[in-house]
């Protein structure tokens, strides 16, 4: 719900007399009156389960519509007696039941907004390797590697042992290879995927390596070790955004996919469902041996 106001006559729907008298009925000290009120609309954003984005908006909009409709921004203390007419055990049943209401309604309005978001924010597909590369002494080490698009190659020390041993497999196979390159992070100047991980938040997927190969493929690879922790969470939405990049190019020279060594062979998987459940009871049916020459 981040971002996104919610309309207040939302509320101007409530069924039922809200008790504006009901604030001297309450008596409740003041910072366990905050918290109550604050739990009550917590325990109903629902799906919107992040307390630090959509709990404010929510109470805005619930302090909006009593400005609105009760005139409570001359009140003394207005907060403080907006929360205690919430509480009113008369009140609270009918602003629950509108709030469960509210965030029913607002969930398909959002993944709306979510797949539309992804859309406008798609990967530029003119991207190239920019000419020019630069190096840091502190985090980057010289590599003798043959066919790196960089001539020297230089690489960041803090890459993982899988894509250490994925380097080494490239360099076993530089016959087949025009160049091949590793892939940064965070900046535009690097190849990028937007997807989304959990509902409704966006992040930018930067395969690990991309290679150009003399058959005149292009290779997307993403490195995982055979223990990936995020088999199930954030590999398989990178997996299945990776493999929807690729056959929207709608040709036959892109591939690629998640890439791990399983017993010293390397495999690919390159499927649309990405299936981390057979993979944890050794079926690695859903994969095949990586191939850098075209079959």
């Amino acid at each position: 719900m981040r971002d996104t106001p919610i309309e207040v006559e939302v509320f101007d729907q409530t069924q039922g007399t809200v008790n504006a008298q009901s604030q001297i009925a309450l008596n409740i000290a003041g910072n366990d009156l905050q918290a109550l009120f604050e739990q009550v609309v917590a325990s109903h954003l629902g799906s919107f389960s992040s307390i630090k984005r959509s709990a404010p908006i929510v109470k805005t909009a619930i302090y909006s519509w009593f400005r609105k409709y009760l005139g409570t921004r001359d009140w003394r203390e207005e907060f403080t007696l907006i929360q205690i007419i919430f509480l009113y055990k008369q009140n609270k049943a009918i602003f629950e039941h509108i709030l469960s209401k509210t965030v029913v309604s607002y969930k398909d309005v959002r993944q709306k907004e979510v797949k539309s978001r992804i859309e406008k924010s798609e990967l530029r597909y003119n991207f190239d390797i920019l000419p020019v590369a630069f190096f840091n002494q502190h985090t980057d080490e010289r590599k003798n590697q043959r066919k790196y698009v960089y001539d020297p190659c230089y690489l960041g020390v803090s890459r993982s042992q899988p894509e250490k041993n994925f380097e080494t497999l490239l360099d076993d196979n530089f016959a087949k290879i025009v160049w091949w390159w590793k892939n940064g992070k965070s900046k535009k100047d690097y190849f990028g995927i937007k997807y989304e991980y959990p509902n409704g938040v966006i992040h930018t997927f930067y395969p690990d390596y991309i290679v150009k190969f003399n058959d005149g493929r292009l290779g997307i690879f993403e490195i995982k070790d055979v223990g990936d922790r995020d088999g199930f969470t954030y590999t398989k939405a990178k997996a299945e955004i990776l493999f929807k990049y690729i056959d929207d190019q709608n040709d036959k020279t892109h591939f690629g996919g998640i890439v791990i060594m399983v017993n010293n062979d390397w495999m690919i998987n390159y499927k649309a469902k990405y299936d981390w459940h057979r993979c944890e009871n050794s079926d690695w049916s859903d994969w095949e041996l990586l191939s850098f020459v075209k079959g």
